[in-house]
C-alpha cells in the first residue's frame, strides 16, 4: 500500500514521508505537494528509494489470436 504522510511542525517545518513507492518516483509524487506547502529543509531517502520500481505489464491483446 502506498502512503504519503505530511507532518507540519509547530515551528512550521515540513516533513513528507512516502512509503510503499520504489525508486525515484517517490520524488515525483511529492514534488507538487512540497511546492505548495513550502520548502523542505531536509531530504532523507529510505531503502525503497534504491529499489527498482515495479514495471507495468501491457496486457493488451492477451488471449487474442
Amino acid at each position: 500500500m502506498n502512503e504519503i504522510k505530511v507532518i507540519i511542525g509547530k515551528d512550521g517545518s515540513l516533513k513528507v514521508d512516502v512509503h510503499g513507492v520504489k525508486g525515484i518516483s517517490c520524488k515525483d509524487l511529492t514534488k507538487e505537494l512540497e511546492k505548495n506547502l513550502g520548502v523542505t529543509t531536509e531530504d532523507t531517502v529510505t531503502q525503497e528509494f534504491y529499489q527498482e520500481p515495479e514495471k507495468l505489464v501491457n496486457q493488451q491483446g492477451v488471449g487474442q489470436m
